[in-house]
């Protein structure tokens, strides 16, 4: 299979080996999720929609209604989001619903706070003050949610409570406290305007006086000389008439003032002394008479009828001024229009006078900045007048097209969607977690993969075999079904096997006739044996003299998969004197019944330390006795995990078979074990893996050349 194309078999095999890992990953996670979700606290949410208008509205000006660039209405919209969810807004909402006293929203004590007071510390007081609003303001601000609606000029204004009603009121206190704050802005706007307006309205008034002051003051100060250079002498009686007329209007203006202070100060001898009028004089005279006869009927009948008197003829004598009073403003009034009236009649006289040069560039000059100050006055009158009609009348931007209803099921948590997402997430992490379990912490499933973790050459890739009877070995398969899979497995191992020796020896210019390979494996039961005596066999088969020793003293085997009990076997020889055990190996060696291979079996288990036997001078001279007789010896030994014997015997050895059961023996655990045998026996020595009883499924290389296999015994 090329490396880019996915192993969907190898993938599903997977799952259906860690098929329980990843069940239980995910009924785990959808508990918890399931847990968390039904103790959470139901929120609900409520939306209000609000429609915004980005043109500029004049109600006193239809023409004034213009619309935007689609750039600035987008800004526009987005600005209004910002201050929908500003800060002030919010702050108002707490006013309004008075939420620092709410018992979601307001003032309270912290997680910490009360878990110390479940343990019996005292709880802290509530905040107050600026404290408490800013703990308000912060659950109100996480509780609200501003977003426009796509590219629409709708704004949706959503709140989360508790409790229902809850929601929707906060939702539309929210728009409603928006738009007013909308509107309030805009009607500030327009009274500091105005504000700014008054002030140099104030400005220009006192300018417009003093520029006709100016411009009446040079008339008067050059009359004399504007009388001499124009010949005329009527332009002085003018003048003349001016200065007699504003004498008299002040003078009028100046008894009015203090008539009206003595009005208001109910002064009768002030008011009769300053106007000196018959009718007062009159009215004097009897308020005087009748004061006399109060002093003189004092305590008689008549004292109220003269009281009353005296009180009319001093109300007479109030009315009396009061219209002498009007008289005078009248005067004055009179005197301002006849004044007035002159001074124009007097400027146009003398801009039609024959002038000097001089004299008629000033007046033009001083007649100039009284233009200049009086429209300026208009101008600014004229825009007072409009701000002040604005802010009576300007409407908001926005306005409310949906209000919130109580929501009738909570929006948080979403039982479904939680439950669903979880289930999704435990699948996932399940399925990591067999991913992990099975190319890190798991066992060996590829070639790819042992050679990748262990950096060691693997021999062949073993296939799993049925079920056979209880007298039979899968190692038979060598010899009933040379052509099986199986069988060529084992040849592909044996190939390996002799390469790798064949390179050591050429490395180390050794040569010796007969090959000593070791196998073994990290635990029991991974296959080690019928690779070993499936491997003599496929060696006695191809025409090699061949000789398996059973080393595992502890556990032997190979006369169960030979099918035969033994009374003698190797742990007999090594216990034997030491001048017989030559003569001993001759007897106990016995020939596997389907190949012409030489077998020593264990016969029996050792009751004693087996490390001792096998490396001692008497094996390892039987060792270069079988070398020198056979082609191959091949050791089947105990298992590396729980065993030392294989690392004694790996000193013997030519090459080395590290058996691994497929999918199955943990990758740490055979690292290990690898790594004990290569300290033991030296990085001179092969060492060759042998992954075991692969699932049919996964050998690929065999499907696509199952033409050339016979599956038949």
């Amino acid at each position: 299979m090329e490396e880019s194309e996915i192993d969907i078999r190898g993938i599903l095999g997977l799952l259906r080996r860690r098929m329980v890992l990843i069940v239980s990953t995910t009924v785990l996670v959808v508990a918890v999720a399931a847990a968390v979700a039904f103790t959470l606290t139901p929120l609900y949410t409520a939306s209000a929609l609000v429609l915004v208008d980005p043109s500029r509205k004049n109600i006193l000006d239809d023409s004034a209604i213009s619309g935007a660039s689609s750039a600035a209405d987008n800004a526009r919209i987005d600005s209004e989001v910002e201050l929908a969810r500003s800060d002030n807004v919010l702050l108002k909402v707490i006013q309004r619903e008075q939420l620092i006293s709410d018992d979601e929203f307001g003032v309270s004590i912290g997680l910490t706070a009360r878990l110390l007071s479940f343990l019996g510390v005292p709880p802290p007081d509530l905040p107050t003050g600026q404290e408490a609003l800013n703990q308000s303001l912060s659950k109100l601000r996480s509780a609200v949610s501003v977003q426009r609606k796509g590219l629409t000029y709708l704004i949706s204004l959503q709140v989360r409570s508790e409790e229902a009603g809850k929601a929707a009121g906060l939702a539309n206190a929210l728009a409603e406290v928006y738009i007013q704050d909308q509107l309030s802005s805009k009607i500030s706007s327009a009274v500091a305007s105005l504000e700014v307006i008054q002030s140099r309205l104030e400005q220009a008034r006192t300018g417009i006086v003093a520029s006709e002051t100016a411009y009446d003051q040079f008339i008067a100060d050059n009359i004399d000389a504007i009388a001499r250079d124009s010949g005329r002498t009527d332009l002085a009686n003018m003048q003349r008439q001016i200065a007699a007329l504003e004498s008299a209007r002040a003078q009028s203006a100046s008894l009015a003032s203090t008539v009206q202070v003595a009005i208001a100060d109910n002064d009768i001898n002030a008011i009769v002394t300053n106007l000196q009028s018959e009718a007062l004089d009159a009215l004097e005279q009897q308020r005087e008479r009748l004061r006399r006869d109060l002093a003189d009927q004092a305590g008689t009948a008549s004292e109220l009828d003269l009281q009353a008197e005296l009180s009319r003829i001093e109300q007479s004598i109030i009315e009396t001024a009061n219209s002498e009073v009007t008289a005078l403003q009248g005067e004055v009034q009179q005197a301002q229009d006849q004044t007035a009236s002159l001074r124009q009649t007097l400027r146009s006289e003398v801009i039609g006078s024959a002038l000097s040069a001089d004299t008629l560039t000033q007046i033009f000059e001083l007649q100039q900045n009284a233009e200049l100050a009086r429209r300026q006055y208009q101008t600014l009158l004229s825009r007072a007048q409009d701000l002040e009609a604005q802010a009576d009348l300007q409407l908001a931007d926005s306005r409310i097209v949906s209000t919130a209803l109580a929501p009738e099921a909570p929006s948080f948590p979403n039982k479904r969607l939680i439950l669903i997402l979880a289930g999704l997430a435990g699948l996932g992490l399940g399925v990591g977690l067999a991913f992990l379990y099975e190319n890190l912490v798991g066992g060996f499933t590829t070639d790819e993969q042992v050679a990748t973790v262990l950096k060691r050459p693997v021999a062949a890739t073993v296939p799993r075999q049925q079920g056979k009877a209880e007298s039979d070995s899968h190692a038979d398969l060598v010899v009933s079904s040379p052509l099986s899979i199986f069988s060529e497995s084992i040849r592909r191992a044996r190939a390996a096997v002799d390469q790798a020796i064949r390179h050591a020896q050429r490395s180390t210019d050794a040569e010796e006739r007969g090959r000593i390979v070791l196998v073994t494996s990290s635990n029991p039961n991974e296959g080690k044996t019928t690779m070993a005596l499936a491997m003599a066999r496929s060696a006695a088969m191809s025409g090699q003299s061949v000789l398996l020793i059973d080393c595992d003293l502890r556990k032997p085997s190979v006369h169960r998969h030979l099918g035969i009990a033994p009374e003698t076997g190797l742990l007999d020889l090594l216990q034997s004197d030491e001048a017989d055990q030559m003569a001993s190996l001759r007897h106990i060696i016995i020939s596997d019944p389907l190949s012409r291979a030489s077998v020593v079996v264990g016969s029996r288990r050792s009751n004693a330390p087996t490390d001792q036997l096998l490396d001692n001078p008497s094996f390892h001279r039987i060792l270069k006795a079988a070398r020198r007789s056979f082609d191959y010896v091949i050791l089947d030994t105990p298992p590396v995990g729980p065993v030392v014997d294989a690392l004694y015997l790996c000193r013997q050895a030519d090459a080395i078979t590290f058996v691994i059961k497929w999918a199955s023996t943990s990758q740490s655990e055979v690292r290990k074990n690898i790594d004990a045998l290569v300290n033991a026996a030296g990085e001179d020595i092969p060492l060759l893996v042998a992954l075991t009883q692969q699932e049919q499924s996964r050998s690929e290389y065999y499907k696509k050349y199952s033409g050339y296999y016979s599956y038949s015994a």
